[in-house]
């Protein structure tokens, strides 16, 4: 039986916090079996329930406790303001008491060994606590988050038992979710075989598509209230495109009858129409309220060869939304980049305009922070880089991540993007460098793909073994192909996100109940009744944890970890979290 030597410590370890989505990092005062206090630039509110997660070293132990915050105390004479937060830990099981027991010994034990007159010694004390010690506390996770962790880790520390926790919501192995095939060329992916060739209810279809077309078409030319007579009045809306031609045939699936050459020139001639209508929103009163899912039919490579027209097409589907009496529009994919981050549209509309960025960069986030607790990654110890880490998303994440891990490393090639945000990140607790150099990633324990590049840039050769890769880009940076080539990494598709009771009624390759985080940012502020812009330009990490704030309170939360593979199990996390450790 392990014996501890106290149940108090006056102890400084990092901690990383989570209150209403803003993101901060503290220190702890002391440290208790049932209680504790740390210092932080975040308040919270006295009586929030908390999830905390205490990080130790080399064991694979995965225990989040119930806590409560007791009081919240403003620092006297600290500039900037700081707050010392107490927490209880209301009841302990006799497995997790065990386990802290016995990470306090040791704390204990090298507490005493800092008092050594030899400054090596201290030093060396230090660092064992660090990297040696096999089930020291090296940091603390505390999160308000409500929404329960999907997954669950069994403990594996010397001496204890085999054992998971009751009250942590496990998962056993998930059905893979339904994933497109690899892409292959146009000309060939694009055209149906056999008996897909041709069918009468294919006709049948088309002509009604075609009508679909006509009306859309007609709405341009029509005033606001006869408009509505013709199509279901909407409140919001979200403006998407297809990525390449093999997506025309989720809306027309007559298109795999056409060779590529006639859908390419089609789409480029196309006007803007309606893909769906999103419902099950609420808004906060209770009030259901209906948007849509309108199409600016460019692809991503027809923008890129035809800029010009690419913003012409945004805005025409801005005034189709308009027309139609959404109130906000949500820019997606590419429809942002083209458009500079929807400040081309300035003075052009008359509705409120968002990204999605600020919500796409905190679901980045979230999900770093989810992925780093169930691998028993410690983020103050660790290195992140982020690839586009000057851009829009890129550069909100690096913001939030300056202020929780060791060194952050941004890649870009807008060396004076880069430069900028260097001496606005200048005097974060990360060591912040910047490098357009895409081998630096093999340094980092976290990367986030977020450029504005459509084509993949991240391979299995980037990175070091478990790493965790967040793929927040749209169209995507990293290589279908990693999860099959690395299994001692984890892949996450970012920007996915669980809207309870909300049906896009479109195929965005999601499960039912799922959606992409810059529609759910639209339907967020539509739903809080925001009016006006949101978000234009770069994404703000203020913006970001308001989002995440206000989906939190409509029972939005993050979806289960996802890749090309299907949905991310238990054991694939338990194998991450060996291979960072082996």
């Amino acid at each position: 039986m392990l014996q501890t030597i106290t149940d108090r410590l006056a102890i400084s370890l990092p901690v990383i916090a989570d209150f209403h989505g803003t993101l901060s990092r503290g220190v702890t005062q002391d440290l208790g079996l049932t209680c504790f206090s740390f210092i932080t630039d975040t308040p919270a509110e006295v009586g929030t329930p908390l999830s905390v997660l205490f990080h130790f070293g080399r064991s694979v132990a995965y225990m989040p406790l119930a806590g409560r915050v007791t009081a919240v105390t403003e620092e006297a004479d600290a500039s900037p303001t700081q707050f010392r937060i107490d927490i209880v830990l209301p009841s302990l099981s006799d497995t997790e008491r065990r386990v802290l027991e016995s990470a306090f010994q040791e704390l204990a034990s090298y507490l005493d060994s800092l008092g050594a007159h030899d400054a090596a010694a201290r030093a060396a004390a230090r660092a064992d606590l660090v990297t040696a010690n096999p089930r020291s506390i090296l940091s603390l996770f505390i999160t308000d988050n409500p929404f329960a962790l999907p997954y669950h880790l069994p403990l594996a520390a010397e001496g204890l038992p085999q054992t998971s926790f009751a009250h942590v919501a496990g998962s056993a192995p998930l059905a893979s979710i339904p994933r497109p095939s690899v892409q292959v060329p146009v000309a060939a992916s694009i055209r149906a075989t056999g008996a897909e060739r041709f069918s009468w209810s294919l006709v049948g279809e088309g002509l009604g598509l075609a009508a679909q077309l006509l009306r859309d078409l007609a709405i341009r030319f029509l005033p606001g209230p006869v408009t509505r007579l013709f199509v279901t009045p909407i409140t919001f809306a979200f403006i998407g495109h297809p990525r390449t031609l093999d997506d025309v045939p989720r809306k027309f699936p007559f298109a795999r009858l056409l060779p590529a050459p006639v859908v390419d020139r089609w789409f480029r001639s196309q006007w803007p129409f309606v893909a769906s209508y999103i419902t099950g929103l609420t808004m906060a009163d209770g009030t259901p309220t209906t948007g849509a899912m309108l199409i600016s039919p460019l692809t991503t490579e027809q923008m890129i060869r035809n800029p010009r027209l690419a913003r012409q097409r945004v805005l025409e589907t801005v005034h189709l939304a308009e027309k139609m009496g959404a109130m906000i529009a949500g820019l997606g994919a590419f429809t942002s980049i083209v458009t500079r981050d929807g400040r081309d549209l300035e003075g052009k509309v008359h509705l409120g305009l968002t990204t999605g960025n600020p919500h796409s960069a905190a679901i980045a986030m979230q999900n770093i922070l989810e992925a780093a607790a169930l691998t028993n990654l410690s983020l103050p110890h660790a290195t992140a880089a982020i690839v586009g880490g000057a851009g829009s998303v890129g550069s909100s994440c690096a913001k939030m991540l300056a202020r929780l891990v060791d060194r952050l490393i941004l890649i870009d090639i807008k060396k004076d993007a880069v430069q900028t945000l260097l001496t606005d990140l200048a005097g974060q607790p990360a060591v912040v460098e910047g490098t357009s150099n895409l081998d630096r990633i093999r340094e980092a324990d976290i990367v986030i793909a977020a450029t504005n590049n459509p084509y993949i840039l991240l391979t299995a050769a980037h990175l070091k073994p478990g790493a965790i890769v967040i793929d927040a880009a749209q169209p995507k940076n990293v290589s279908e192909e990693i999860p099959h080539q690395r299994p001692d990494v984890i892949v996450i598709e970012s920007a996915v996100v669980q809207t309870p009771d909300v049906d896009v009624h479109f195929d965005l390759d999601l499960a039912p109940g799922e959606a992409l985080g810059c529609l759910s940012e639209t339907m967020i502020l539509t739903a809080i009744g925001w009016r006006g812009h949101y978000s234009l330009g770069k994404a703000d990490p203020s913006l970001a944890a308001h989002m995440i704030a206000s989906g939190r309170a409509l029972g939005f939360r993050l979806a289960k970890f996802r890749n090309s593979t299907g949905y991310i199990t238990d054991q694939h996390l338990q194998t991450i979290a060996r291979a960072r450790t082996a």
